[in-house]
């Protein structure tokens, strides 16, 4: 296997033989975790002071520019004083393990070094009978371990914290991976087919191949009415957002995933009062009609939209 290369460990690991681990010989490895930010560690107020969103920046250039500019000034505030996880793959967590298992396992390990380079009879009495002690040891911690999951499970666990517990009892977490969709003719995998995929899918249920005749003869009835937009009157949904409903939104906003530009709410939240004025100068901006501009969902190509 020219692609591949394999390596002899120098630890049984309470085998009967040496294991062998096989690697890519070209030494590329597939990241499964994107980086997250830790806000838990985050430093608000170096944020506060490096994310300064200026007039400037929002009323004297084009749209499109004044939107960049924002979000390279809120992430890079960002990058600078909020932590990031890391993209490393993690081992399963061991709920069980505990300060006396790392003791005895040390200790394991020491008198395997030992033997290793002595390989006498008195020094593979001594590893064995560590090793059968950490053993023993980690078999009471998993008892008990056990006995103290199962005693936290009442008749008033929810089933989010039973599915939690479940979870944390495995070692389990969620893991990033790069899907792949097949179709009847095509196989799938970069993000953007897939997504193109997906909203053709969309687009033909939601058709009028779909519908029935009786719902057509209805629906080109009523599209044939033509649609008065102009009016005198300043209606509520056409006036300027204020920063009473950018501020109440914001606090009933959930820390859900961020969208394609990176930036959470949370991210909003902490900005000063300043720099948070001149976001809802663009958010008006972009709503007044001279600044209508065109979205579409990032990843799916809408054919309307140049």
């Amino acid at each position: 296997m020219p692609q591949f290369t394999f390596t002899v460990g120098d630890n049984v690991h309470n085998s009967d033989h040496f294991p062998i681990f096989v690697s890519r010989a070209d030494g590329v490895s597939v990241t499964n975790r994107l980086p997250k930010y830790l806000f838990q560690l985050a430093d608000w107020s170096t944020f506060a002071r490096l994310a300064v969103i200026t007039e400037n920046m929002v009323d004297t250039v084009a749209i499109d520019d004044a939107v960049r500019d924002v979000t390279e000034t809120i992430l890079g505030a960002a990058n600078a004083a909020i932590p990031q996880s890391s993209t490393r793959t993690h081992r399963l967590r061991k709920p069980w393990w505990n300060e006396e298992c790392s003791v005895a396992y040390r200790r394991q390990r020491k008198l395997w070094g030992i033997f290793r380079r002595r390989p006498t009879t008195e020094n593979l009495i001594a590893f064995k009978k560590a090793r059968a002690l950490a053993r023993k040891v980690r078999r009471r911690s998993q008892r008990d371990s056990w006995v103290r999951f199962v005693s936290s499970i009442t008749t008033s666990t929810s089933s989010k914290q039973m599915w939690k517990k479940v979870k944390s009892a495995n070692g389990l977490y969620q893991e990033f991976i790069f899907p792949i969709l097949k179709t009847d003719s095509a196989t799938f995998s970069s993000p953007l087919e897939i997504a193109n995929c997906i909203g053709n899918s969309f687009a033909s249920i939601s058709s009028s191949d779909s519908y029935s005749p009786a719902f057509l003869l209805t629906k080109n009835r009523a599209e044939s009415t033509t649609l008065t937009f102009g009016t005198e009157q300043l209606l509520p949904y056409n006036s300027p957002f204020q920063m009473f409903e950018l501020k109440r939104a914001l606090s009933h906003s959930r820390n859900t995933s961020p969208g394609p530009d990176g930036i959470t709410y949370c991210m909003l939240r902490h900005l000063n009062e300043h720099s948070l004025s001149n976001i809802l100068r663009l958010f008006n901006r972009i709503w007044a009609p001279q600044g209508h501009i065109f979205f579409r969902c990032d990843g799916i190509h809408d054919p309307e939209v140049p």
